[in-house]
């Protein structure tokens, strides 16, 4: 089985703390966010020390890129400490900036730990193997399984998208946080639009993520199930909100999300 999207994922070292990440999609059509999002963040993670763990990634997406097109990844050394680290990137295309970065790590340590999902989280491999909800050109969907639930029992839209990677990927835990940053922008503001019954796929409405934070509580195996639960909370003057929770299949909080993006209707 190849391993597409761990190539997807990887940044070369072009000297002084620099990294050139591979394009993948036609030209002419808009970067996917998650793969920009994702190299930027193995481009800092490639200046931190392995005894180091990702803690945090915040991503502010200023311009669309070119999904054709490489890109470059500058990683600036906000801070070096002997428990934690910072780190800003700059990603461009042609000396354009498409989106700031800034991600944190940490020395694991002990201390309180919860977060359990309160529902029986269900068997995935039961629910039909559906796809992301519109099309997903720079997607290797031969090797992502994703299986989508929307769910409006409670009057409250809730989206549930189980997704494993199913192509090779090596035992690194940080590259699985990669995997994860890169799967789970897909259609991530939807549920913003599917609150007032429209989405992305029906181009309704202008819409793309404009920042996006994620928090890491526990390793992730992106090569095993993992569900993201996601929902609005809240939106206007043409902008929402969209937060999510990443579980592993056995119903432990990994990750929590937090989305701001576009809705604008369309003229």
């Amino acid at each position: 089985m190849s391993g597409m999207v761990q190539a997807l994922l990887a940044v070369d070292d072009d000297g002084d703390d620099r990294f050139v990440g591979i394009s993948n999609g036609p030209p002419g059509k808009r970067a996917y966010g998650g793969h920009i999002g994702a190299q930027a963040f193995a481009a800092a993670c490639r200046t931190v020390g392995t005894e180091m763990r990702p803690t945090s990634l915040h991503m502010q997406f200023l311009r669309g890129g070119d999904a054709a097109t490489a890109s470059l990844y500058d990683v600036e050394r906000v801070y070096d400490g002997r428990t934690s680290a910072a780190r800003r990137v700059l990603a461009t295309q042609g000396g354009r900036t498409l989106l700031v970065a800034t991600a944190s790590f940490a020395r694991p340590t002990d201390g309180p730990a919860h977060g359990r999902h309160p529902d029986t989280l269900g068997d995935p491999e039961l629910l039909a193997a559906t796809g992301p909800i519109g099309s997903a050109p720079s997607l290797p969907l031969g090797e992502i399984d994703i299986r989508v639930v929307d769910d409006w029992r409670t009057g409250e839209f809730v989206r549930r998208l189980w997704w494993r990677i199913t192509g090779d990927l090596a035992d690194d835990p940080v590259l699985h946080a990669c995997a994860a940053v890169y799967v789970t922008d897909i259609y991530g503001v939807d549920p913003i639009l599917r609150v007032h019954g429209h989405s992305m796929v029906d181009r309704s409405h202008r819409a793309a993520t404009t920042d996006s934070s994620i928090w890491f509580h526990r390793p992730i195996r992106a090569d095993l199930w993992n569900l993201l639960e996601s929902r609005s909370p809240g939106a206007a003057r043409g902008r929402g909100v969209m937060t999510a929770h990443l579980f592993d299949a056995s119903g432990f909080t990994t990750a929590t999300l937090v989305q701001e993006g576009l809705a604008i209707p369309r003229e």
